[in-house]
């Protein structure tokens, strides 16, 4: 069966490769044996020059005309990023001898190809924004920072398992993968109006981690019949494609047409590759995919749900209408088990939000929320599937690795065997789903979530309870309506009863009454008040006054939810800015830096691309990647990413990528596959954020001398200095973005 395999997915694979963000990697062994490997790095330190490489635009010019454009506006602005970090690939594959395979109760002799898959990826991200303003209405002095910091990793080691002639008969894979993720931010400073009356000041701390990991995952595949796909892949010629399934295909439901053979003959047009039945009593044809013919009942059955392929013209004496089946079988594999071990983890804490302000008491709203867990198991009896593709490209190339060239032929696949790609996806489900009872990421992300919630919850504002001759229920939608419901039955008709209702808050003080005659089968609704929030309890007390004794009592909590009602400060706050010339303010911040602006335009030196896998069809392996660009004035192709080609030049404008391939990149997987820390990872001697962090601490000083005055001043003096560490594209583009923003909104007040 052919079947398509989509450039998008494709080259989404293989961007996703040079971003380090698709895990492949190697570790070599001693080596005994011909390895073939490839890969490559990225210093994120570039990300800046690179940007510039690939936009022409000179992002530190654009930062200080965006610092200086609020200078004009009376705005003091200060930004500050600094970003350390390495991200690592490597992909290693080579043969390892043979061995006797166990397989179908007998025993087969096969060549072991292994292919090595390693990445390290880690980073450092430290950011500052210093801002002040004010005029005699409003103002703030902030400073806002945050640090991000994290670690990815995968090791796969995989065996696949070829006889002679190179038909596959299964694969092992052992994988660990670890990502650690954190976060913290942080708001300093004050808001204040009335030309610096009302202030109030701001802390506000936030961190939050994740992680997660599969320490071990292993499981085996065998297929039910020895695949012939290296076979099929070796006769696939330049221009055609190719494509693979493992798995019967699920169809949940077919729709099949009816056509009685009396009337309707069905043939298998080949222009066409689908049926064309025509309909002799009315002269009509109608065209379908897939069809059946069932001489006993002179009846054929035809459907579309099946797909279009060419092989459905021998579809006709098939059976899967009758047996319920579907013919987009594939390949097979055996039921296959594995083992796996995770561990998870998550923090999260906030403390410091303006809790008087809004209206709740003093650390109301401090919280935080902590939970890991580790997971241990195995599955059996699962059932195994896969579907790739290849696209490949007519024409060859020759690049070169260690000085030899290899012929390639350029395709869009996978860059990891197929087995391999559908065997890590198929064996990561499995462990993060972990065993039955083990709690997921997701649900430990759930119960820390409503664990947050709860602590901002004071309690539930609804309560009932039943007795033998009285039911209560208490409602606190507000402080203003609390609504008490009582039915009664069971009474005495002789006699006179009454129901005394009595409110108290959590210390005990009485904040309302009321009281009633009840009847026999009688119900009642009451609305009490009160002048406090928080738990409240109801004494529900029903008497016989008849005989001067007490039928029954009960009592019921329920918590009063307090309305938000922000502070005078925060009032006053909110007011100043609404009067204050802050409009006007950041109208001109857009002017001025609309006005910087003009003198800036994008240069991109490529005006199309795209990224290939490199085939070597005489091995049947991938031996690398290519990302290829031109540019409509030199009407040629260059080699951004990849190895040296005889049929592309190198491109005039560059990335920081390195790429490896042969023996370097066998180096390179020796330097980094025990790397496997944060600090491993990455190198902090390089990570200057001394900058940022003298410029964070001298605000603060400014904030808790209460004296401001001129830190707009001395930054400006270090951003002129050239003491800016990193300027991210992102961070610019997003303050540009704002100022855009202001002079759309004026322009259509306007």
């Amino acid at each position: 069966m052919r079947k398509s395999f989509s450039r998008t997915t494709a080259v989404l694979l293989a961007a996703l490769l040079c971003a380090s963000l698709l895990p492949q990697s190697v570790a070599a062994d001693e080596t005994t044996t011909d390895h073939f490997a490839f890969g490559m790095e990225y210093d994120w330190s570039n990300m800046n020059a690179d940007f510039e490489s690939m936009t022409g635009l000179p992002m530190d010019d654009i930062l200080a005309d965006v610092m200086q454009s609020a200078d004009d506006a009376g705005i003091d602005l200060l930004l500050l990023e600094e970003i350390t970090g390495t991200s690592s690939m490597v992909i290693d594959q080579y043969e390892d001898g043979t061995t006797m395979l166990d397989y179908d109760g007998s025993t087969v002799e096969v060549t072991k190809h292994v292919t090595e898959l390693t990445v390290r990826h880690g980073d450092i991200m430290d950011y500052a924004m210093i801002t002040e303003w004010s005029d005699a209405r409003a103002g703030w002095d902030l400073t806002i920072s945050t640090s991000m910091q994290g670690i990815f990793n995968i090791d796969a080691f995989y065996i696949e398992y070829r006889d002679s002639s190179g038909l596959l008969y299964g694969h092992d894979l052992e994988m660990s993968m670890e990502a650690d993720q954190s976060f913290e931010f942080d708001l300093q400073g004050s808001l204040e109006a009335d030309d610096g009356d009302s202030v109030m000041p701001l802390n506000i701390h936030m961190e939050m981690g994740v992680d997660y990991a599969v320490t071990n995952a292993e499981s085996s595949i065998l297929y039910t019949e020895p695949s012939d796909i290296f076979q099929q892949l070796s006769a696939l010629e330049g221009g055609e494609d190719l494509g693979w399934e493992v798995g019967e295909d699920e169809v949940d439901y077919v729709h099949w047409e009816e056509l009685d053979g009396s009337e309707w003959s069905c043939t298998w047009n080949s222009g066409y590759e689908e049926y064309e039945c025509y309909h002799t009593p009315y002269d009509y044809y109608i065209y379908t995919a897939y069809c059946e013919y069932y001489s006993q009942f002179d009846t054929f059955y035809c459907t579309h749900d099946f797909g279009h392929d060419d092989d459905w013209e021998n579809s006709l004496s098939w059976t899967h209408y009758y047996d319920g089946t579907s013919p987009n079988t594939g390949e097979t594999a055996q039921p296959h088990g594995g083992d796996f071990s995770t561990t998870t983890g998550f923090d999260f804490e906030l403390t410091g939000l303006p809790a008087e302000e809004l209206g709740f008491p003093q650390g109301k709203w401090d919280v935080s929320a902590t939970d890991s867990t580790t997971d241990t198991g195995s599955f059996s009896g699962e059932e195994y599937r896969c579907e790739m593709g290849i696209d490949l490209f007519e024409g060859t190339q020759m690049i070169t690795t260690d000085g030899e060239q290899i012929e390639v032929m350029q395709a869009h696949t996978s860059p990891l065997p197929w087995g391999m790609t559908c065997h890590i996806a198929n064996l990561f489900i499995h462990a993060f789903e972990g065993t039955p009872d083990a709690p997921t990421l997701a649900d430990m992300l759930e119960d820390s979530t409503e664990e947050i919630a709860e602590s901002f919850d004071s309690g539930d504002d609804y309560a009932s309870e039943y007795g033998d001759n009285m039911y209560v229920e208490l409602e606190a939608g507000n402080s203003d309506e609390i609504r008490v419901y009582v039915e009664a039955w069971g009474l005495d008709s002789d006699n006179q009863y009454e129901l005394d209702l009595i409110l108290e808050d959590s210390d005990g003080n009485t904040k309302d009454v009321d009281s009633a005659p009840i009847y026999n089968y009688d119900s009642e609704s009451f609305y009490m008040q009160t002048d406090e929030w928080g738990e409240h309890c109801l004494d529900a007390i029903l008497k016989d006054v008849t005989n001067g004794n007490t039928v029954e009592q009960m009592t019921l909590c329920a918590n009063v939810p307090q309305e938000m009602e922000p502070s005078d400060l925060l009032v006053s706050i909110g007011e100043g800015f609404a009067d204050s010339t802050l409009e006007n303010v950041m109208e001109n911040f857009a002017n001025n830096l609309e006005y910087r602006m003009e003198d800036y335009e994008a240069d991109f030196p490529y005006d199309d691309g795209d990224m290939y896998i490199l085939w070597d069809s005489t091995n049947n392996m991938v031996v690398g990647f290519q990302m290829v660009v031109t540019s409509d004035d030199s009407n040629m192709w260059y080699t951004l990413i990849g190895p040296e080609s005889d049929s592309y030049g190198t491109a005039p404008s560059q990335v920081s990528v390195t790429y490896f391939s042969g023996q370097q990149a066998i180096v390179q997987e020796a330097e980094i596959e025990d790397d496997s820390t944060f600090e491993d990872l990455v190198d902090l001697t390089q990570h200057n954020d001394d900058i940022i962090e003298d410029a964070i601490e001298e605000a603060i000083a400014d904030y808790n001398d209460g004296d401001s005055e001129d830190s707009g001043e001395e930054t400006e003096d270090d951003t002129e200095g050239g003491l800016l560490p990193f300027i991210s594209p992102v961070l610019t583009m997003a303050m540009i973005a704002v100022a855009g923003l202001v002079a759309s909104l004026k322009s259509r007040k306007d």
